[in-house]
């Protein structure tokens, strides 16, 4: 029983790769499934997700904390198809979305450029020029999404239990060699590791359901949740004098208490919901 991650780039043999793992260990193989399930239960088009984890960030995204936002429904909707183990899952450096989670086999895969060329020139029939275009302002794209994120570079092989150089193996090479590292004793699901998935999974889940609401610090424990929401700052415009100030401010903590408990209750996993939302202040 494992949780296994392979990151790869487009066009260099990881989904092959991922599908025939999968099914040697009898695992799920998922990728863009997660794009599709968060976009669907949190009702974010597709598009927005899959730009939010593959173009560059831009200033805008930096000050309004885009990537963060989607980032979050992702992770949420990763973290339900972990929590029932024995998961294969290839694209986009998923185990850096789960970072606590320690008995992950994590993969990265190596195709060399020429030949990733010669599989996209193929597939879309366009000039070896104008793949290898494409395949460099991906890999830039890619790159600098991980380093914005996490500050990390996607080919430090800190990130990795396994590289894998796919132009001196077959494909069922790579294969062998990752079901044979799985089965290691290292990455088999606990009593303990299946309790912090899972405690993970709702809180994940209840954080992702607030990204509109509020940015708030979410933490689970069989069951029992508890959200604490920072201080939030309001204009003064109309919010004249102390005692004002406190009545609105309070007001403000019930009527975000009650939106938060209306959220989360109905959420799978969520047994007992407790609010810390500190009092607001004024700018």
């Amino acid at each position: 029983m494992a949780i296994i991650s392979i990151a790869r780039e487009k066009y260099s043999h990881g989904a092959q790769v991922a599908e025939k793992v999968a099914a040697a260990l009898g695992y799920e193989c998922i990728s863009r499934e997660i794009l599709l399930e968060a976009a669907h239960f949190f009702h974010i088009p597709e598009k927005k997700l899959l730009h939010s984890i593959h173009d560059a960030p831009n200033v805008l995204e930096r000050i309004t904390h885009g990537r963060e936002k989607y980032l979050a429904y992702i992770r949420a909707a990763l973290l339900e198809h972990v929590k029932k183990d024995n998961i294969v899952y290839h694209g986009y450096a998923g185990h850096l979305l789960i970072p606590e989670i320690k008995h992950v086999l994590k993969i990265r895969l190596f195709s060399a450029k020429p030949d990733r060329v010669d599989v996209l020139q193929k597939e879309q029939k366009i000039p070896p020029e104008k793949a290898l275009a494409i395949l460099k302002e991906d890999d830039e794209q890619r790159a600098n999404w991980t380093r914005y994120l996490y500050g990390r570079d996607t080919h430090d092989p800190e990130l990795y239990d396994l590289i894998i150089n796919l132009n001196h193996l077959r494909i069922q090479n790579a294969c062998d060699i990752i079901c044979l590292a799985a089965r290691s004793e290292i990455y088999k699901t606990t009593a303990a590791s299946r309790k912090l998935i899972s405690d993970l999974a709702v809180s994940s889940h209840v954080k992702a359901a607030l990204q509109e609401l509020c940015d708030a610090e979410v933490t689970a424990d069989g069951g029992m949740v508890h959200i604490r929401v920072a201080g939030q700052k309001i204009r003064k415009t109309g919010v004249a004098g102390p005692d004002r100030q406190k009545q609105v401010g309070e007001k403000i903590r019930t009527d975000l208490n009650r939106e938060i408990l209306q959220i989360t209750r109905g959420i799978d996993g969520v047994k007992e919901v407790v609010c810390d939302i500190e009092r607001p202040y004024y700018t």
